[in-house]
C-alpha cells in the first residue's frame, strides 16, 4: 500500500507506482471480511506514510475484519507512519531486520 494523492480511490502515478485508496483498500477487505471462502486476510504494506483519514479507514476495515478471521499485514521494505497505523490492527505483522518502520505521530 502506498499513499494515493487523491486518499479516497486508488491511482497509478506517472512514475508507474501505484497508490492505494482507503475507499478501495476498505472495500477489498470488507469483501474479504465476508467472502466464506477466504480463511485469512493478508494485507502487502509498502508505504512511507500517507493521509492520516484514509490510515483511519483502512484501520477501521482491519479491525472488522479481524474480528470475522486473521488479519496478517506483510510489511515490505517501508511501512511507516499510516502503513505502521494500519499494521497495529491486524493479528500479526511480520516484517524484515531491515523493514523501515515507526511513527512519528
Amino acid at each position: 500500500m502506498r499513499p494515493a494523492t487523491s486518499f479516497r480511490t486508488s491511482e497509478n502515478s506517472p512514475s508507474g507506482s501505484t497508490s492505494i485508496g482507503s475507499d478501495t483498500l476498505s472495500r477489498a477487505i470488507n469483501d474479504a471480511r465476508e467472502d466464506k471462502t477466504i480463511k485469512a486476510i493478508v494485507i502487502r504494506v509498502d508505504s512511507p506514510g500517507g493521509s492520516g483519514l484514509a490510515s483511519d479507514i483502512i484501520w477501521h476495515a482491519v479491525v472488522a475484519a479481524k474480528a470475522k478471521k486473521p488479519v496478517v499485514i506483510s510489511m515490505s521494505d517501508v511501512a511507516a507512519s499510516g502503513g505502521y497505523y494500519i499494521a497495529c490492527g491486524a493479528n500479526k505483522i511480520i516484517a524484515e531486520p531491515s523493514t523501515i518502520t515507526g511513527s512519528i505521530e
